[in-house]
């Protein structure tokens, strides 16, 4: 029996897009693994869930054992000072319990997997590497690359350096590494000079069941914005493309995010509150419905910055149902969109955006023909039962793959 501990910050049932990952891996991998998943009480939307001052709370979702290791639960998601340092206690608090658990309970276990974003879960993966576990992290989003290029840290500071550190630390002195894309593993292979073997690709999987393929169901001039509005996700220059599509469709943004409120107020001095719909946030299960019965889905993400790796959740649901894309052209979505065909990568210019959207709406053939190639692509690439086989078999190797060198 393979022991698994996976340690992660965020894990069903929150809407955030990692948050279904390992849920999915868990329930997928074969009857010789005993998994048990440690994460904190469902906290993300901010404030859409009720606090909970329970030191430990132990749960099974969907034959997935669960144990909730209690951290600072924010109230909301905006800009203020108070909501960044509510984050901050959030990550930081959920590390150190994470590593007091480990350091309690790793005889228990063969392997660790921390899944990053944030990396702050890195912490207990160092303290159960260093009592003898083999350590793979999980990484999905270039989080310390991508805070430094917003803005949100300066690389001078304390806080920078130490996430640094067990950034530097998962890549090269655990056992394995998993990561969503070829452009992220080339990323930290230069970046820390580590071999290109390090590295095992888990894309994220589309769930089959729940997002099935319903192309052409599409049954108004509609184009839609599912998730998180943050400051990653160019929305903007997306927006503004309704400016050149009076009477042409219409956009729904579904969910929310920090920058609700700013953009809002754009759609208000721009007059398209008519035609640009803010609906918050909904049932996961809703999501497929709103996907295909929508002429186009809008990937959105801000270019020049650490985001070429990103292969977004979003993309891939909304060619599981069979919506074609249009998404910020990013190194990753340029190569999807050229495997695939299920979609436009455009600059995050309106007018180019508007084409797009433009080209879909007169074209019925072509939406369907992109859909069509979108749901055979992702039933290629992205199922999970799949993805959990690499996963199986990184598990059981993880004790065998070199480690580099410390200096």
């Amino acid at each position: 029996m393979t022991r698994t501990l996976i340690v992660s910050h965020f894990f069903s049932p929150e809407s955030l897009g990692g948050a279904h990952r390992w849920k999915k891996l868990a329930e997928q991998l074969p009857d010789d693994h005993d998994c048990r998943v440690i994460c904190p009480p469902p906290s993300f939307p901010y404030g859409e869930f009720d606090r909970t001052w329970k030191p430990l709370e132990r749960d099974r979702l969907d034959g997935v054992p669960v144990t909730r290791l209690w951290t600072y639960q924010p109230k909301s998601d905006s800009t203020s000072e108070e909501s960044n340092l509510g984050r901050i206690l959030n990550y930081v608090l959920f590390s150190l319990f994470a590593s007091l658990y480990v350091l309690c309970n790793f005889w228990r276990y063969d392997t660790i997997v921390t899944v990053s974003a944030p990396h702050t879960t890195f912490l207990p993966g160092i303290v159960g590497k260093t009592l003898g576990l083999a350590w793979m992290p999980d990484i999905f989003d270039l989080w310390l690359d991508n805070a430094l290029d917003l803005g949100y840290v300066e690389k001078d500071t304390v806080p920078y350096r130490f996430i640094a550190e067990l950034e530097r630390r998962a890549i090269q002195n655990s056992n394995h590494v998993l990561v969503i894309t070829q452009t992220m593993a080339a990323h930290f292979a230069e970046k820390y000079d580590v071999s290109m073997d390090r590295f095992t690709l888990v894309p994220f999987g589309v769930d089959e069941e729940l997002f099935a393929p319903q192309p052409g169901s599409a049954d108004t001039d509609t184009v839609v914005y599912t998730g998180n509005m943050g400051e990653a996700h160019a929305l903007r220059p997306f927006i503004l493309a309704f400016k050149h599509l009076e009477d042409v469709a219409e956009l729904r943004l579904v969910g929310t995010g920090k920058r609700r409120e700013e953009l809002e107020a754009l759609c208000r001095e721009e007059g398209l509150t008519g035609r640009v719909r803010f609906e918050g946030v909904v049932p996961r299960e809703e999501i497929p419905k709103i996907l295909a019965e929508a002429t186009s889905s809008f990937v959105p993400l801000k270019q020049g910055q650490n985001l070429d790796y990103a292969r977004p959740t979003k993309l891939l649901e909304s060619m599981a149902v069979g919506t074609p894309y249009i998404a910020s052209s990013l190194r990753e979505i340029e190569r999807i969109t050229e495997e695939s065909g299920a979609g436009f990568a455009v600059d995050n210019d309106s007018e180019e955006v508007a084409n797009a959207v433009r080209k879909l709406v007169d074209d019925d053939d072509l939406q369907r023909e992109m859909g069509e190639r979108g749901v055979e692509f992702i039933n290629r690439e992205h199922r999970w039962p799949e993805l959990a086989t690499r996963v199986d078999k990184a598990i059981k190797n993880a004790d065998t793959f070199e480690v580099e060198p410390t200096d």
